[in-house]
């Protein structure tokens, strides 16, 4: 099943650069042609001695280092070792291409971990993707730190994740991508979320995109769970947002669903107001906002 979802998004990278990645298309179909194991190693074995000697000789433009580099992860994905490749595969994290960048972060998350050797030398080009102001390079960047990111890695990245996240330029989709990093890193390194971020963060539960306000939600949720004095503000938060949906109608149509608006967020919000004690001047704010829809 991985093997026949990594083909076809191989395959697919390859159909959009013309005829030139037909040797990629032609290896995969080579393999999923060979009728015993035998003849598929007979392969491996032939195209891993191709694709070492040519790294060997060095001087490959970025075309070929992503070709080469695709059939490397194709084999891997098989179940096969590879055991050379990964830095020319790191190198082309740094590419001004997208499809070469794309191929490089594919690559770290698949060959590497949190703790190799070989990571330290990518955060420049994370955190350099990071700064860009092209948004596929920040959300490329987003899913690498979130799928390999170790405590190395979110101690030096979390700060420029943070900044996509309440920056005002960014576009929805990132600051989706930017909370749920975020999410990720404090599930594996709590200390990396710093305490002076909580005003911020709970600000975007007002974000008028519901999808940002549900990414930053399921954020809130697990900052408050452990540190609720810090994050006392979402308990008035959650109460106004929950009333703006119910009782303003303040939701696009598509997130009605079977008759129930934003179900989802409903639920977060619900569970984030039981992380609160009844007390306290945010629980009587949040009472008085929602006793108007409560009784209803």
């Amino acid at each position: 099943m991985a093997s026949s979802a990594a083909a076809g998004f191989l395959s697919r990278g390859s159909s959009t650069s013309g005829s030139n990645m037909r040797g990629l298309v032609q290896f995969i179909a080579d393999l999923r042609n060979a009728r015993a194991r035998d003849l598929e190693e007979k392969r491996i074995n032939k195209e891993l001695a191709n694709i070492r000697q040519k790294f060997k000789d060095g001087s490959l433009s970025g075309y070929h280092k992503k070709k080469y580099v695709c059939k490397l992860l194709y084999i891997y994905i098989l179940g096969w070792n590879v055991d050379f490749g990964h830095l020319e595969a790191m190198n082309l994290i740094s590419a001004n291409k997208y499809s070469e960048k794309q191929i490089g972060y594919l690559a770290m998350t698949l060959f590497l971990h949190e703790e190799h050797e070989l990571l330290h030398l990518v955060v420049n080009s994370i955190r350099k993707d990071l700064l860009d102001h092209n948004e596929l390079f920040n959300c490329l960047a987003l899913h690498a730190i979130a799928n390999v990111g170790g405590r190395e890695m979110g101690e030096a990245l979390s700060g420029e994740v943070h900044r996509l996240l309440i920056s005002p330029t960014s576009k929805s989709f990132v600051k989706k991508k930017a909370a749920l990093t975020l999410l990720r890193l404090y599930r594996k390194h709590p200390d990396i979320v710093q305490p002076q971020w909580a005003e911020r963060i709970i600000s975007l539960m007002d974000d008028a995109d519901m999808g940002v306000a549900l990414s930053v939600t399921s954020l809130v949720m697990a900052l408050a769970q452990d540190n609720p004095e810090q994050y006392k503000g979402a308990y008035v938060k959650a109460a106004s947002r929950m009333k703006r949906i119910l009782v303003d109608q303040e939701y696009a149509p598509d997130y009605l669903y079977y008759k129930v608006p934003c179900p989802w967020i409903q639920v977060k919000m619900l569970r984030l107001l039981q992380y609160f004690p009844p007390s306290g001047i945010e629980f009587h704010l949040a009472a008085l906002i929602l006793a108007d829809f409560l009784p209803r």
